[in-house]
């Protein structure tokens, strides 16, 4: 399975972000006609970076103008990697300074730093760029991150930029994501012809074409058209992955940007939430209490108050973490561990962000013992941390819960009913289980595009690829889709439930006429290799055709170098049958009947055998079953 990232691009205006996009993907990522007009980026710029099998990138130009910082928040927001960009005529920017503010309270962790227009200096002032560059970065992520030196117009430095890139993403961690799917909307607009199409990054689980899905906060039910990829239709998003989504049953009207796209209710919808608040050190004005706040969650902006339960008010230089509340004047889609920012309206700045504690919130009264419930819900409820323990070891025991979550048997209790019980005292969550199901399924789906000639993939092959997963708990899903009419069995083969071998169209009429000649042969057969390059079959394809005829029982293995039709077994089978009266028969009897060589008789009374028509004993051969 593919690896999906999202690298950002942030800095100052007018430092080559969106050219610097240009030259690592090829891509103009200045589309709208006042972005062109201002030469400067109003929208977050999408472009693919790596498109490969086992590895795929998008890149994220976002705005570095002060008065479209919002959109530079959600443009950032669910990113794996950023590039913080500095040009190298003018060094560290005030929206430097910022954006490296946001990319820290938002949580990123891996970046490098990126020079550029370095053809329009000289090295003595590069040099203390790169000292300034130090000292600013000094405390942050970026700390230790490494600086690469480029030149957009000249190209200068960009393929080392891109190797650098692409063997540092190697290293990189994967993000925490929840199993339930989840979308921010950050843009929405028509197609004529198509409808409504949503754009944005997948924060969590995975999308498919045809799924049915829920817009929040309207809660407005949908269903998926189809998917896109930077412009390739696809039948899949996974978290990571830039992608718009064609929508039916919605208008343009009824949604927009900073809606959410979700599968179930594993998200919540609220007005009021409990936070782990950091304010940055260096706000130009105190933060009061109940103070006008502008929030910035995923793809949303809504205002609201910031609510003090310990103080009255923040003052500039501190920068100890707060346990406080949002009021906000809209609802909002978010979940435990979400990032945020907060900023002032009015005069704009960045005051600070944190992280979602309570996304289903109450008001509270000022004072210590609100403080003290918070810390307690910052180390987390008994079902916050059994949902958290669960999604990191998928599968437990009750035993093992209260062991390692540290909770009396009551709490447990409370919480049980959320929990689905794999077996007598084992639980998993549902969500965990949905997800593995898309595993499955997107397994098995990808192998008939591959191998549409097969009758299903191993189940075996599909255990090794969920090897992470405890196999209980992988055959527990297993059943769950089988009981649903997801998939079924074949053996030991799984597929589809509704998929069944096919030839591939461009081969089709060739092998047909392989089937009928083979048909044609009856007992007499000759080798299989003859049979098929008779018809000029490629190797590749004559596997795959030998499986399908033999998978589908359309033929059998007659000896190492033979098939032979089932068609032609039947008759064989029928004449033997009518000829001995279901008595006992030996060679010479067979032989009377079917009158072949030993080369052909022998084999095709052992396929007898083997089929249970009939079972040997000694020189002889009884009737097992009726044909």
């Amino acid at each position: 399975m593919s690896n999906y990232f999202t690298i950002g691009m942030a800095g100052h205006i007018d430092h080559g972000k969106t050219a610097l996009t240009e030259a690592l993907t090829g891509v103009q990522t200045d589309r709208l006609k006042e972005e062109k007009e201002r030469n400067i980026s109003i929208e977050p710029g999408f472009a693919p970076f790596i498109q490969e099998e086992e590895l795929e990138v998008s890149l994220i130009d976002v705005p570095g103008h002060e008065d479209f910082i919002r959109q530079m928040i959600a443009g950032v927001a669910g990113i794996d990697l950023v590039l913080l960009v500095i040009a190298a005529d003018e060094g560290v920017m005030p929206q430097t300074k910022e954006h490296l503010d946001i990319l820290t309270l938002l949580g990123i962790e891996n970046g490098c730093i990126v020079i550029t227009k370095i053809d329009v200096v000289e090295q003595e002032l590069l040099d203390l760029v790169v000292d300034d560059i130090r000292e600013h970065v000094n405390d942050t992520f970026l700390e230790s991150a490494p600086i690469h030196f480029v030149d957009s117009i000249s190209m200068k430095g960009i393929p080392d930029l891109k190797a650098a890139l692409r063997e540092q993403l190697t290293d990189i961690k994967k993000r925490k994501t929840k199993p339930s799917f989840r979308l921010p909307i950050d843009q929405v607009f028509t197609v004529k012809g198509q409808g409504v199409v949503v754009r944005g990054t997948v924060y969590d689980g995975t999308v498919r074409q045809g799924d049915k899905l829920v817009v929040l906060p309207s809660r407005q039910e949908v269903r998926v058209r189809q998917i896109q990829r930077h412009h390739q239709e696809k039948t899949t998003a996974s978290k990571g992955q830039r992608t718009a989504i064609n929508l039916g049953g919605v208008s343009y009207e009824d949604i927009a940007r900073g809606d959410v796209l979700v599968r179930d209710d594993f998200f919540s919808v609220s007005d009021r939430i409990d936070i782990v608040f950091h304010p940055l050190k260096d706000i130009r004005y105190k933060i009061k209490q109940r103070q006008l706040i502008k929030l910035h969650i995923g793809t949303a902006e809504v205002m609201g108050k910031i609510i003090f339960f310990d103080r009255n008010e923040v003052n500039v230089n501190e920068s100890e973490d707060i346990l406080c509340q949002l009021q906000l004047n809209e609802p909002v889609v978010t979940t435990r561990g979400d990032r945020f920012i907060i900023r002032r309206p009015t005069p704009k700045e960045t005051m600070g962000g944190g992280w979602v504690i309570e996304p289903n919130a109450t008001k509270h009264r000022f004072g210590e013992m609100t403080i003290e419930a918070l810390k307690h819900k910052k180390e987390g409820t008994a079902k916050d941390r059994i949902f958290s323990l669960l999604e990191k070891e998928k599968m437990l025991t009750r035993d093992d819960i209260l062991k390692q979550v540290a909770i009396s048997e009551k709490e447990f209790n409370d919480v049980k009913a959320y929990l689905l019980e794999v077996e007598s005292d084992l639980y998993t969550l549902s969500s965990t289980v949905q997800y593995i199901q898309e595993q499955i399924t997107t397994i098995i789906q990808t192998y008939h595009k591959q191998f549409p000639m097969r009758i299903g993939m191993n189940k075996a092959e599909i255990v090794s690829e969920l090897k992470t997963y405890p196999l209980k708990l992988v055959d527990f899903v297993f059943n769950k889709l089988i009981e649903a009419k997801k998939i079924k069995t074949t053996n030991q083969y799984v597929s589809l439930f509704h998929m069944s071998p096919s030839l591939p169209p461009e081969w089709e009429k060739r092998l047909k006429q392989v089937e009928k000649d083979l048909i044609a042969q009856g007992v007499e057969v000759d080798r299989w290799d003859e049979l098929l390059n008779k018809h000029h079959i490629p190797v590749q394809i004559q596997k795959e055709f030998y499986l399908f005829l033999t998978q589908t029982n359309r033929a059998y293995v007659f000896d190492d170098e033979r098939l032979i039709s089932k068609i032609a077994t039947d008759e064989a089978l029928n004449k033997l049958m009518a000829h001995t009266r279901y008595q006992n028969f030996n060679l010479q009897t067979a032989r009377e009947v079917l009158p072949l060589t030993r080369k052909n008789l022998v084999p095709l009374l052992e396929l007898f055998d083997t089929l249970g028509y009939t079972k040997r004993i000694g020189n002889e051969r009884t009737w097992m079953k009726k044909a």
